[in-house]
């Protein structure tokens, strides 16, 4: 939180305290004709005020919310589903208000002590702002709503096409990363989704700032090493999932693995991407077919070294030990 924050905060604390103080105040001495009605409403005030309290000593202390999001073009989605009831508990959680709207529900309270204690007259004035505050919030839910099926929905179709629908639903911890048969696979599978590769490099920059540079190493390695294993060099660089090359080489420094880091440089050097980055899927496809690059040698060299990739990931869980307490993951998604 910015000081510039700190201060606003803690100067609305300071006032709706003393504000509280003096409301309380005047509920034990306020009598007369009408003091039931002001005493109520010295009440709604005084709890009103110790709300934003409440709420100012909240934005202080709370720690930031650390759940991963992910996002497609700057569009948060969902891994899983969330449902409408949640949402729905979510919205009318009376401690998660805005102090502006127990504001409007202390306007209400006025109205209604004017309504029952001094005038009728305060009547027709309760009823327009109820039905405007149920409209208005219904409407605001409706949006909510609305917007968390669209997160449901776009998640659902992201990781179709990233072939992450078995969302890894487990915490990675210390006695799973020192675990004999434990692979990277198993330690950076559940943030795996949250880290989308499918949209823009932005996108991706935004997903995996929220890890550990550590993580993001073990991920870019991860996803690099499974891809030219598979399809190889040229599957790698022509595949969305191509953009982490950078990040690979990183990786691959980071984890001691050297020549394995000098392979994909020297890969890459074939259409300049160090030099010139070429993080877009289209334009590099683009490069490299119009160069009619064959990343055949560079295949033959990766297997030549590690045949079934197997000192490559004795590698990476040796810096996963190493750096165990970066690779923790409380899962949001576990059951």
């Amino acid at each position: 939180m910015s000081m510039n924050k700190k201060t606003t905060f803690i100067i609305g604390i300071a006032l709706c305290s003393m504000l509280a103080i003096i409301a309380i105040i005047l509920i034990f001495i306020t009598s007369g004709k009408d003091g039931e009605a002001m005493k109520i409403i010295y009440a709604c005030f005084a709890g009103w005020m110790i709300f934003g309290v409440y709420r100012g000593f909240r934005h202080i202390f709370s720690k930031p919310d650390k759940k991963p999001c992910p996002t497609f073009e700057g569009v948060s989605y969902n891994i899983t589903p969330v449902s409408d009831k949640k949402v729905i508990e979510d919205f009318f959680n009376p401690l998660a208000m805005r102090f502006r709207t127990v504001g409007s529900l202390f306007i209400l309270c006025v109205l209604w002590v004017g309504m029952e204690y001094f005038s009728p007259k305060f009547t027709i004035y309760f009823w327009i702002l109820l039905i405007i505050t149920i409209v208005v919030k219904g409407f605001l839910l409706t949006r909510y709503i609305r917007l968390n099926n669209a997160m449901n929905t776009l998640g659902k179709v992201i990781l179709e096409q990233t072939g992450d629908i078995d969302v890894c639903r487990y915490d990675v911890t210390v006695q799973l990363i020192n675990e004999a048969d434990t692979t990277p696979e198993d330690v950076i599978d559940p943030i795996r989704p949250y880290v989308n590769v499918s949209g823009s490099y932005d996108d991706y920059l935004k997903d995996v700032s929220q890890f550990s540079i550590e993580q993001r190493h073990i991920l870019s390695v991860n996803w690099y090493i499974s891809e030219v294993y598979g399809d190889g060099h040229y599957g790698f660089f022509t595949d969305s999932i191509g953009m982490v090359y950078l990040d690979a080489i990183e990786g691959l420094k980071a984890i001691g693995a050297e020549k394995y880091a000098g392979i994909l440089e020297k890969a890459v050097s074939e259409f300049d991407g160090i030099k010139q980055p070429q993080f877009d899927l289209e334009q590099r496809v683009n490069i490299i077919n119009e160069l009619d690059l064959d990343f055949g040698k560079f295949d033959d060299a990766m297997y030549s070294l590690d045949e079934y990739d197997e000192e490559i990931t004795k590698m990476q869980m040796a810096y996963v030990r190493l750096h165990a307490n970066n690779f923790l993951f409380d899962n949001p998604q576990k059951h």
